[in-house]
This record gives structure tokens, sequence and C-alpha cells, in this order.
């Protein structure tokens, strides 16, 4: 029981310090969302009061947090397959924060929202793990090109950015 409560508490005090991380670098306030053990979901929403376009480029996401001593490949396959189970339930796209002890944070998201030609999102294969600030930069940049959504709930579409140096944005559409 107490191995439970201590990851518990791991997993709970991860979840603050990765939307403390999101605050300072995008200044977009981050919440824990309390049900989701019992009803299930991501572990951080952004808040219904944040407003803009960073906030909104946040609310695509269904994040995962986690916490570990060690990350091996399997493990990080793990946290992958949860990340993009929560996401299809929420029709959002998976990221993974994750952070070893002793490490800073790293960030997995789908390949394809920097490489169109990569969509292929479930998949393990084809995804980027970056840093927060680099994560960060990503969805500043999205933010400034005023990504559209097209097409119909659930659909995949590829916009570009505002300049050639932007990445393709890979969106969902949120209603």
């Amino acid at each position: 029981m107490t191995k439970t409560i201590n990851s518990r508490n791991k997993g709970a005090a991860g979840e603050r310090e990765f939307a403390g991380l999101i605050a300072d670098h995008l200044g977009v306030r981050m919440v824990r969302n309390l049900v989701q053990a019992r009803e299930g979901g991501c572990d951080l929403v952004v808040h219904p009061d944040a407003i803009g376009p960073v906030a909104d480029d946040l609310r695509a996401f269904a994040i995962e947090v986690k916490r570990c001593a060690r990350a091996t490949e399997s493990t990080l396959r793990g946290f992958w397959q949860q990340a993009t189970e929560q996401a299809d339930s929420t029709g959002k796209l998976p990221l993974l924060a994750y952070r070893e002890d002793r490490q800073g944070w790293r960030v997995v998201m789908p390949l394809g929202l920097l490489v169109a030609e990569l969509a292929d999102w479930n998949d393990w294969r084809y995804t980027v793990a970056l840093s927060v600030e680099g994560f960060s930069a990503v969805i500043r940049e999205s933010a400034a090109g005023g990504v559209s959504h097209k097409g119909e709930a659930g659909d995949k579409t590829f916009v570009e950015g505002p300049s050639d140096r932007a990445p393709a944005i890979f969106s969902r559409v949120q209603n």
C-alpha cells in the first residue's frame, strides 16, 4: 500500500511540476484533471479561463504525465500506449511528458506534427522527444501562425505555418 501511495504522490507532484513549467514557458495555466482515475482522461488540462492561441493549441492535446526512476524503451512504449489510448478516448492528440529521477523533462509528441509526411501518430516509431523549451517553441510557432482547424471532428488535417521555417502542423478539429 505504501508503494502505491508514494507512486500516486510522485505522479501528482510530477503533474504539478510539469504544469508549472508550461506556465513558465508558455504563460498558460494548466490544472490537474482530478477525475482522471475515476472517469479516465488525461492528466492535465488547460484551465477553463485560459484564452488565446497558445491555450487553444494546448487544448488539442491529451497530456499524460509520468515520473519514473528510469525510463527504458519498454517503459516509454507503455507510457506512449497509455497516452494514445487517452487521446483516442478524448478525441485529442497524444502528448507524453515524462521525467526520470535527476533528469530534465522530455515531451513526446507525434512526429506528424512536425513532418506532415509522417502522420502515423499512434505508433511509437513516429514520435519525437523534445525538451520543454523545444516543445514550447513548437507551440509558440504554431500559435503565431494562427493555425486554422478544418474539416469535421476527428479529421486529420495538415496546415502550413506562417513562414517557410514554420513546421507543418498536424491538427485535429476540436469542437
